[in-house]
């Protein structure tokens, strides 16, 4: 069984893939909480504040009620036909790769490789997957966000540099992606992780609404190119708030 938050067609908004279209699947679970990241949201069970990162429906799995799906059709059908082009297909949380061994989601990983489909994940990057094991995932793209200390999380518990190494080592295409408000003690950060598992990076301002966004993307663009990284924007964020 997989508890499934939400299916939707939209475009990539971040990183490496920003602009294409995409069909997003969001599912509900996560080994982080991220509450330095301060957003909130009322629980549908409890009615108490949640506090943590923008995904927090998908993070306190006993807070809020999901699809449960049984099935690899129950996904599947959700995916309508183009007719020009196939969407990327973007499977994220929470942390799906809590999932990676779970029978029923790995087969529709591979059925959605059956069809051609390009699978993206989006991970926080601590899980450790047995690309041996479930080989089909090396045919995936992984966007990587390891946590930096502006999570909240201990460091111990938001960067597995083993985890890294095997994601780098082992997917098809794989790159980092940040979100930094601009501070040099954030690049010394990345820069830690780099010299542990170098990979592709792409920073991207710190902002839950237009305002905020618009307020830290010149920090955050003069930070990369002071640095040398790829400035990515939240296009979800600007398209949704217009």
């Amino acid at each position: 069984m997989l508890n499934l938050v939400e299916s939707f067609l939209s475009i990539q908004g971040e990183g490496k893939f920003s602009g294409k279209l995409a069909y997003f699947f969001r599912f509900a679970g996560c080994n982080l909480r991220c509450v330095g990241f301060k957003n909130r949201a009322k629980s549908e069970k409890s009615g108490k504040t949640l506090i943590g990162c923008d995904t927090l429906r998908a993070v306190f799995v006993n807070e809020f009620k999901y699809k449960k799906i049984s099935n690899c059709n129950e996904l599947l059908k959700r995916i309508r036909q183009f007719k020009f082009q196939k969407p990327i297909i973007v499977i994220t949380g929470g942390e799906p790769l809590i999932y990676y061994a779970n029978s029923l989601f790995y087969e529709f990983i591979s059925e959605l490789l059956r069809q051609n489909y390009e699978v993206h994940f989006e991970t926080n990057g601590t899980i450790f997957v047995e690309f041996d094991k479930f080989p089909n995932y090396k045919k995936c793209i992984f966007a990587i966000s390891p946590k930096l200390n502006l999570s909240g999380e201990k460091k111990e518990k938001r960067l597995n540099f083993n985890a890294l190494l095997n994601l780098k080592q082992n997917a098809k295409d794989s790159f980092y992606k940040f979100v930094i408000t601009g501070k040099k003690s954030e690049n010394d950060e990345i820069c830690e992780i780099l010299q542990n598992c170098e990979n592709e990076v792409y920073c991207m301002p710190l902002g839950e609404n237009l305002g905020e966004l618009e307020k830290n993307a010149p920090k955050v663009a003069k930070f990369c190119i002071k640095n040398g990284y790829n400035y990515s924007d939240r296009l979800h964020i600007r398209i949704s708030q217009r």
